[in-house]
């Protein structure tokens, strides 16, 4: 996007991060828009697998409370 007579720093400031990494990729060449596409997939990926890992720790924490009685607590001890 160019505004006729702004300069192109003054229109960056007001966009978006998707709308920079649009226009920055723009200049590259096919194979590197390529890789840069596997990197966003890849970054998306690992913040999923960080999610579902949340989730089942979450999970997990909570069936286990619910099986623990404060009379276990004594296996806690060395």
């Amino acid at each position: 996007m160019v505004i006729e007579g702004v300069p192109a720093v003054w229109y960056r400031a007001f966009m978006n991060i998707a709308e920079l990494i649009f226009e920055k990729s723009r200049g590259l060449s096919e194979e590197l828009q390529q890789e840069a596409l596997d990197f966003v997939d890849f970054l998306a990926a690992r913040q999923s697998t960080a999610k579902d890992s949340r989730d089942w720790t979450r999970f997990s924490s909570e069936a286990l409370s619910r099986q623990y009685a404060s009379t276990d607590a004594v296996y806690d001890q060395d």
